[in-house]
């Protein structure tokens, strides 16, 4: 009787101990869960922050390159200046100036701010040292006296400012390659700011390019019209490039405006005066337009691609804006919701203890005294009243026991099934795996179907998280459905599932994989205020039979892979 009661004893306290375990267990999953999360929305936080950072340097160094390409407008207006009009041009070459080191100023500040400091070095030593030399070669050809200027003089005067544009456009190319938003959804972006600002600069250059010998009532030469030529090709073909990489969701009715403006006011209305000059070259005619005419014409031609690059710069910071307060706010809400995760997890630990653990082992220590096993007994009882009590512990205790074990099942159940899907988890594929592994012969028949969903990453991106879990739930429930019950559903990562079949060929292996895929492809997932609704597709790998887990796994990794490189959406063995 003595060696019952200490086994009872014993298996109270093991009872205890296994629960407490279990909570333990949680609440390590929770932790174990949570710092990848709170990692990672830290990362795409911080990542987010240097997007914007990166996208307001790039703006400033923008800003610097047209007004450098802008300065060859007031440039070509003083060398182009009859005596009576010199002065005035010189005057608003110089106010011009002043703007043009003072928004580099404002870049090589901007740089630095935002840890650009090798870019921000090389603008206050490079470029404005070239730039100085560049207006000095426009200075010495004005103070030249008018009889003893050559075209050659005056436009060897403008390769140098243009050489200077060039210097600038090579810092902008350096910070793109420095950035680490080339390869984020942002790149589109960069990149329609950077073909714009050499459109802009193209733009520029067609007239630059017939300047001089305009000017001096010269014929074109072949090398200054295959340059205007080449820019006039260069500036059509960035034009129709920017409708192409232009991001849809910011192809907007502004936008729309602006890019037919482009084409309008530029390519219909600029690039004709330019050819009608070349024309009148080529015939040995009078030129219609002085160089100061020609520039004083031009320069509105250019008004639209500035808007343009302007509103793309605009609108790319405040999606870099918003990208950044969302991945804020992800971040503080991931926080938030792990730490509340693993607070409950703790203070159910502590319930537990207190509300279940405690009255079981205070019924455990009842019944030993009820059973004579204490000196404790209650005095002044019958046999009767004493077996009344005992039941009335035993009872007690057997309802104890009983939540006891509906908590255990539970708690087992929690830690290893995926909570979005309610499919097994790894905790409960690395249960299997060792069951499995010690009956080697069953290997052999086992097959492993690896499903990975297709481009899952946009789906995310362009819907959110919350669209993204509807999918995977989706996809969980098409498995459950096309799979027998005692078959292993497994979410294996973020968006990659395994089923795991004994006793199966390949033939009839491939028949489930296959009707998994083709269940997958005709369900849709309704969103709100969408035009469509989304469809998904899955790519599956199928391998059966191996000397170990992990090379049967490896083997449906393979497959999966070939089926990736196949175009997706199909199944390979």
């Amino acid at each position: 009787m003595g060696r019952e009661l200490k086994s009872s004893k014993l298996r109270s306290e093991q009872i205890s101990r296994r629960l407490f375990f279990c909570m333990i267990v949680i609440i390590f999953s929770i932790f174990y869960l949570s710092i990848p999360l709170i990692i990672n929305s830290y990362q795409e936080y911080i990542k987010s922050e240097q997007t914007l950072n990166e996208i307001t340097c790039l703006r400033a160094l923008v800003k610097t390159a047209n007004k450098i390409s802008r300065e060859r407008a007031p440039s070509n207006k003083m060398m182009s200046s009859e005596p009576n009009v010199l002065l005035e041009n010189q005057k608003e070459l110089l106010e011009y100036r002043k703007i043009v080191d003072a928004e580099i100023d404002n870049s090589i500040e901007v740089l630095k701010q935002n840890g650009f400091r090798l870019i921000a070095y090389e603008l206050e030593t490079d470029l404005k040292v070239k730039l100085a030399s560049a207006r000095a070669i426009v200075d010495a050809y004005t103070s030249t006296p008018h009889a003893e200027r050559t075209s050659k003089q005056y436009d060897h005067a403008i390769l140098s400012m243009f050489s200077v544009w060039d210097e600038s456009r090579e810092f902008l190319t350096w910070l793109l390659v420095r950035s680490n938003s080339k390869n984020s959804k942002m790149s589109n972006y960069f990149t329609s700011i950077l073909v714009l600002t050499d459109m802009r600069d193209q733009a520029g250059r067609v007239a630059s390019n017939v300047m001089a010998p305009v000017t001096f009532g010269e014929k074109i030469s072949d090398e200054n019209r295959a340059r205007s030529l080449q820019t006039q090709h260069q500036a059509i073909y960035l034009w129709e490039l920017i409708d192409t990489i232009q991001p849809e969701q910011s192809k907007t009715l502004e936008y729309v405006d602006l890019y037919r403006r482009v084409k309008t006011e530029f390519l219909d209305k600029g690039l004709p005066i330019i050819a009608r000059l070349l024309d009148e070259s080529k015939n040995n005619k009078a030129y219609f337009l002085s160089g100061t005419q020609l520039t004083e014409r031009m320069v509105g031609k250019f008004t639209p691609v500035m808007d343009l690059q302007n509103y793309i710069l605009d609108y790319s910071i405040q999606v870099a804006v918003n990208e950044n307060k969302f991945a804020k706010r992800q971040f503080i809400f991931t926080l938030i919701i792990s730490s509340l995760s693993l607070l409950i997890a703790i203070f159910t630990m502590i319930y537990a203890k207190r509300k279940v653990f405690s009255p079981l082992i205070h019924a455990r220590n009842m019944i030993l005294r009820l059973s004579g096993t204490s000196d404790e007994l209650p005095s002044g009882k019958n046999n009767k009243e004493e077996f009344v009590s005992l039941f009335e512990a035993i009872d007690k205790l057997k309802g104890m026991l009983k939540q006891r074990d509906t908590m255990e099942l539970q708690l087992k159940r929690i830690a290893n099934s995926d909570v979005l899907t309610g499919v097994a988890n790894r905790l409960a594929l690395d249960e299997y795996i060792r069951l499995l592994e010690s009956k080697p012969e069953a290997l052999s028949q086992t097959c492993v179907i690896a499903i990975d969903i297709d481009n899952f990453k946009f789906v995310n991106d362009q819907y959110g998280h919350i669209v993204g879990d509807q999918v995977i739930t989706m996809i969980a429930d098409q498995l459950k459905h096309n799979v027998r019950a005692s078959d292993l559903i497994v979410r294996y990562g973020g968006d990659e599932f395994l089923v795991v079949i004994e006793n199966i060929q390949m033939t009839a292996a491939k028949v489930v994989a296959e009707s998994i895929r083709s269940a997958i492809l005709k369900e849709q997932i309704i969103i709100p205020n969408a035009a469509e609704p989304i469809q998904v597709s899955v790519s599956i790998g199928v391998a059966i039979g191996a000397n170990s887990w992990l090379e049967l796994l490896e083997k449906a990794d393979q497959s999966l892979l070939k089926a990736k490189a196949k175009g997706k959406n199909i199944v390979e063995t």
